[in-house]
């Protein structure tokens, strides 16, 4: 692999713009030098990129993901600068044959997981994949999920997992209230107070995050009692300060996923035509579509305020979308860029607050210690992009170069 100059661009390093006009070299799929002013001296056989009038950023993160194994959404996140992924629940050997590709490939995201989420009997997700899976075998697959039920059961599941790569846990606390959907039993069946408390203890046991799935103010508090590291999705209820609090406590952080929330209330739809501008076919339709699953007493303005309200209280927000090739409403890659933007017009973010939620604080709580800041030694997981996406976030979409592991990105 040659060696990479890129000269002349504005640096944002993942946490501020740490120069107007330097130079990033990479070498052997790291970088290996940073001037901040002053230009550098390509090696031999040096490929020179001039980034004059441009911004170089790390890789975005989309911190939930669903993947399963689907490689076209590696393929598509990563033309659109999204360099890494979290997948949020996944078969075990599905994720073995995920990560063996993104280990192989440089065209595609990287992929972190937690495999099988911390799931029991008829719970979460299983209630919803019953009702909207045309998948042959479905009741084979589900049956091979965790029904965890105690200590035993929940040790078992997390040691697996971890073998088979996970490097966080999801905790499911989701009884369904929130959804008009008919699900056979109401309220979905959720894990006691004590279970989840074993579920988060273990991981941390595991030296593994623990992450929670909860849509209501009710269900966050319940795993945040149990001591969860963080909320995989925005409650949808009014904030309050107990909630506040609780997170406070815990230090945890919230992954909002607008743009999920947005598809389940059928809101914002003016902005997912802007987004599928420039999509054909069946990915636009997608885009486009919504899953209207919500109660009509669901307003979205409320999870604006449960992104807005925690971030001025110092309440870490990470970016993520909850994107699948399931879930209308949603594509992989260009759903970072509606989020970023929801964050910046519709909850008050600074762009360079955005771009900090997508970079370099999930790789902090994530301890990805080798990507989400432009650093010295780090992996070359780079977006150069036309314009200033730190003053105007619209620009995050006028994208020139992509770089895994110093690798540059054929843009389709």
């Amino acid at each position: 692999m040659s060696a990479t100059l890129i000269s002349n661009a504005r640096i944002f390093d993942g946490v501020s713009v740490v120069s107007e006009c330097g130079h990033v070299l990479i070498e052997s799929g790291r970088i290996s030098q940073i001037s901040p002013e002053q230009p550098m001296s390509p090696p031999a056989d040096c490929v020179v990129v001039d980034a004059t009038g441009c911004t170089l950023i790390p890789g975005l993160i989309d911190a939930h993901v669903h993947v399963f194994r689907d490689v076209e959404l590696l393929e598509t996140a990563i033309q659109y600068g999204v360099t890494t992924v979290l997948d949020m629940h996944n078969e075990r050997e599905w994720f073995k044959e995920i990560n063996a590709i993104t280990r192989q490939r440089n065209d595609v995201s990287d992929v972190k997981s937690c495999c099988y989420g911390a799931t029991i009997k008829n719970g979460w997700p299983s209630a919803i994949v019953r009702l909207v899976s045309q998948e042959e075998n479905l009741e084979d697959r589900i049956s091979k999920w965790p029904n965890l039920t105690d200590k035993n059961s929940i040790e078992d599941c997390i040691a697996k997992n971890k073998a088979a790569g996970a490097t966080f846990t999801k905790l499911m606390q989701e009884d369904g209230h929130t959804m008009t959907l008919p699900f056979p039993e109401r309220p979905v069946p959720t894990p006691s107070l004590e279970m989840q408390k074993m579920v988060v203890d273990t991981s941390h046991e595991n030296g593994m995050l623990a992450v929670a799935h909860a849509l209501s103010n009710h269900s966050t508090l319940q795993v945040l009692r149990a001591g969860v590291d963080g909320l995989a999705h925005a409650s949808i209820d009014p904030i309050n300060d107990e909630i506040i609090q609780a997170f406070k406590k815990n230090n945890a952080f919230v992954i909002p996923t607008l743009a999920i929330h947005a598809s389940s209330s059928g809101e914002e739809q003016e902005t997912r035509d802007k987004f599928a501008s420039d999509l054909q076919g069946k990915e636009k339709e997608h885009l486009l579509g919504c899953l209207h699953i919500t109660s009509d007493k669901f307003s979205i303005k409320n999870v604006y305020e449960q992104v807005y309200t925690p971030k001025e209280a110092g309440i870490d927000i990470l970016c993520g979308t909850d994107t699948s090739i399931d879930v209308p409403g949603t594509r992989a890659g260009i759903s970072v860029h509606h989020e970023l933007w929801m964050y910046v017009n519709r909850c008050r973010f600074t762009p360079l607050e955005a771009l900090v939620s997508a970079t370099s604080k999930i790789a902090d709580r994530f301890s990805l210690s080798d990507r989400g800041i432009i650093q010295e030694g780090r992996l070359a997981d780079l977006v150069l992009v036309s314009g200033n996406p730190t003053e105007s976030i619209d620009t995050i979409g006028n994208i020139k170069t992509i770089w895994r592991n110093g690798e540059a990105v054929v843009k389709n």
